[in-house]
């Protein structure tokens, strides 16, 4: 072999071994740039991943604290103390939950901090967000300044009276407010009242009070059946926890199922002066058209779009608001504290009649305790939301 020969395979060699070196040098670099590629598509979806379940965890918590005005309305809360938490609520939403906790902060305001959570401990994608909630009840400005407040006419008959002087009963206790005396009835114009004698406004023994009879010229005012404050008709119907149909025919009384007043049923309206499980329980009623008390009992607040009637000893208490009038048939039955009549159908011989053994006796405790625990729950309007970490 010459020695040009043996240089050139001398050069072929180093060729060849300069080649294999680029080549694991590129496939180096590729892996390296492959391993680089991979952690950053696991790193963006981690982030991704991990901004998603804390965006779960978020939107439960604000669901939670929200959910707490879907269940207000038959959730008991109405005799819990200043300070003290109502049992958890919980909620679950799909690979999430949230635990909201409401405190009383005073008698019309309550503080609700809801913990959202979302996500997995075990695969360490477990995320958390607390929220906090500030609300308030919604109380409706009625104004009861009667036991009875007629926009027209009314009739009083056989043993039926109206009584201004204040009452409460005795299960109440501490929750009432001095008694006061107020007017026994209200209205703009007081010959429009026929008690023994029609057309002289005169009293005829069936109405008590201080005065018996007050002369109002907002009784004539349809608003003053219509708006309540900052609440409305419509603003109360919206929520009421019981909705009668028209027609219907009612003896309400409590219902307690294991020891728990069933709130669910449209025919439990609380227990009135009583101290078992319905005696704190005061719904809002919407009746949707004509209703007739049948005997029974029951509290709240009652709102009837036509005419209502009282019958067979129906005993209520709370506040009465009808569109048109109020009746009663044979013994009748009582009302505590105020019932305004709207007279909206205005027709000789249509306004309200009370008969029999018909007692309307004002009782400020009862109305302001059927306000109160038939309020609606709403997110105070300034500062009401913020979060937690």
């Amino acid at each position: 072999m010459t020695v040009a020969a043996t240089r050139r395979r001398r050069a072929e060699r180093a060729r060849r071994g300069i080649a294999l070196l680029t080549a694991l040098v590129a496939i180096l670099l590729v892996a390296l740039l492959s391993i680089g590629a991979m952690h950053l598509a696991l790193g963006d979806f981690r982030r991704t991943r991990d901004e998603g379940t804390m965006r779960r965890a978020a939107n439960v918590a604000d669901a939670g604290a929200y959910d707490v005005l879907r269940r207000w309305a038959t959730s008991p809360h109405e005799a819990t103390p200043i300070g003290q938490t109502l049992p958890p609520d919980s909620l679950q939403l799909t690979g999430a939950s949230a635990v909201a906790r409401t405190t009383r902060a005073s008698r019309t305001t309550w503080w609700t901090v809801s913990t959202g959570s979302a996500g997995d401990s075990i695969e360490r994608t477990l995320s958390r967000r607390t929220v906090q909630m500030a609300y308030r009840l919604a109380l409706p400005d009625v104004v009861a300044n009667a036991a009875l407040v007629v926009r027209d006419s009314v009739t009083l008959a056989g043993g039926a009276r109206v009584v201004g002087s204040d009452t409460a009963l005795a299960a109440w206790g501490a929750l009432c407010p001095s008694l006061t005396q107020a007017a026994g009835l209200a209205m703009a114009d007081t010959t429009r009242l026929c008690d023994g004698t029609c057309g002289s406004g005169s009293v005829g023994g069936r109405v008590h009070g201080f005065p018996p009879l007050l002369v109002d010229a907002s009784a004539a005012l349809a608003p003053r059946y219509r708006v309540f404050g900052g609440e409305t008709w419509a603003s109360l119907t919206a929520h009421a926890s019981v909705v009668l149909p028209p027609g219907s025919v009612v003896t309400p009384s409590p219902v307690v199922a294991a020891g728990v007043c069933d709130r669910t049923r449209i025919d439990n309206w609380g227990d009135p002066g009583g101290v078992g499980a319905c005696g704190t329980y005061a719904p809002l009623i919407w009746a949707t058209g004509d209703v007739v008390l049948r005997g029974g009992a029951g509290q709240g607040v009652l709102l009837v779009e036509g005419d209502l009637t009282v019958s067979h000893g129906a005993r209520f208490a709370g506040v009465v608001i009808v569109r048109d009038d109020v009746q009663s048939q044979g013994i009748g039955g009582t009302v505590l504290g105020a019932v305004l009549a709207g007279d909206a159908n205005v027709a000789p011989g249509d306004h309200t009649r009370l008969d029999g053994a018909t007692l309307v006796q004002r009782s400020r405790c009862a109305v302001d305790l059927a306000l109160e625990w038939s309020a609606r729950l709403v997110p105070v309007r300034q500062r009401a939301w913020a979060p937690f970490r």
